[in-house]
This record gives structure tokens, sequence and C-alpha cells, in this order.
């Protein structure tokens, strides 16, 4: 059985892989907190509660279109040209941020605060899915749920 064919288990792995994606964004953000002219990055915000909505219509499983340099991903597992997972997920500057004498426009307290959030976010999506997880195994007589 594939978990990914409910939609509410394909929304909270898409959450996952976006949080994972947000991770790595901030990572790069506090890592360059120091380099001059480094402009901080973020992630397009993912609206969650229309995920589920999103992959229950019916062209939800569409293939994706070839990027500019002619790398295609058509399936969720492979890596897109970025090296990354194959998902919609863009990365752009941060905007409206306070630039240093350096021209970096990273605020590494900000950073910090941001990187607290995402772990608690993922924490969060984490234990959905494994309440999810036993909600399936007690509904097919497997386990207690737990």
């Amino acid at each position: 059985m594939d978990l990914t064919s409910i939609p509410l288990m394909a929304a909270l792995k898409k959450r996952m892989q976006w949080l994972h994606a947000n991770q790595t964004a901030l990572s790069q953000n506090i890592a360059n907190a120091d380099t001059p002219g480094y402009k901080s990055q973020e992630l397009e915000k993912q609206d969650f509660s229309g995920l589920v909505d999103d992959l229950s219509s019916p062209g939800a499983k569409k293939m994706r279109a070839a990027p500019a340099n002619g790398m295609r991903a058509n399936r969720a597992g492979h890596m897109g040209p970025g090296g990354g997972a194959a998902d919609d997920i863009s990365v752009k500057e941060a905007k409206g941020r306070e630039e240093s004498p350096t021209g970096n426009t990273v605020v590494l307290e900000e950073e910090m605060l941001k990187v607290a959030d995402n772990q608690m976010q993922y924490g969060m999506v984490v234990n959905l899915y494994k309440k999810n997880m036993g909600l399936l195994k007690m509904a097919m007589g497997k386990g207690s749920g737990r």
C-alpha cells in the first residue's frame, strides 16, 4: 500500500520536505552570517491548509515540466537540478532586511529564532505522521495505535 495515495499522508510528506528545505536555507544563512555581500535567503511560504485539497484534486499527479537546463524529474523521488528533491520549493532573496556595512543582510538572532520555530513545526508534523500511522494500523487490526 502506497501511503502517499492518502491525501493527508501526502500532505504531511510534502510539509516535511518543505521544512527540510527551509532548514537548509536557514543553515545557509547562519553559515554566511559574516560573509560580506551575502543576501539572506528564504523559501516561498507553503500553504499547508491547501495541500490536502491540491493533492486530492484530479490533476495532482501531473508530470513536472522540464527545467531550462533540460533535466526533468517525473517522479516525486527524483532529485532536481540543484541536488534537492524535485518539488515546487523555491528559494528567494529575503526582502526588507537591513543591510550591514559589509552588505550582508543576515540577522543571526532572527535566523536562530526561525530555526527553533522550524524545529518545532517539524516535530509537530512527525507526531501527526506517527498518530496517523497508528490510526491506520489500528484500523487494519495490526496494533494499538501507539
